[in-house]
């Protein structure tokens, strides 16, 4: 883990997106560090503590970027990754908005 006094906003986003991961394979789970693929072993998501935020990387995203919702744009850096930091409370409608969309991009990327 690379920054400790991170770890409770992973934990907080993990909250958030675990329930709606549920039934896809979950290839590491350990703090600071969560990724789940897709039913046919492609990347899906991982959660992960880095140096200076929380890294929400999302691979349909990459592929379909018309899903992201713009209430995330302010979180985005990159074409798929988005950046959580303690100064902001996190936009669990947004997350929950994104997620949803991705799991329907499962198969198609």
């Amino acid at each position: 883990m690379k920054n400790e006094f991170l770890l409770s906003i992973w934990i907080e986003a993990k909250g958030i997106i675990e329930p709606m991961c549920e039934g896809l394979p979950v290839l590491t789970d350990e703090p600071g560090d969560w990724r789940v693929e897709t039913p046919s072993g492609r990347p899906f998501i991982t959660l992960r503590i880095q140096k200076s935020h929380v890294g929400l990387y999302l691979l349909p995203m990459y592929y379909h970027p018309h899903i992201r919702p713009r209430s995330m744009d302010a979180y985005l850096k990159g074409k798929s990754t988005f950046r959580f930091v303690r100064t902001k409370p996190l936009p669990v409608d947004g997350i929950q908005d994104i997620i949803e969309r991705a799991r329907a991009m499962i198969g198609a990327y």
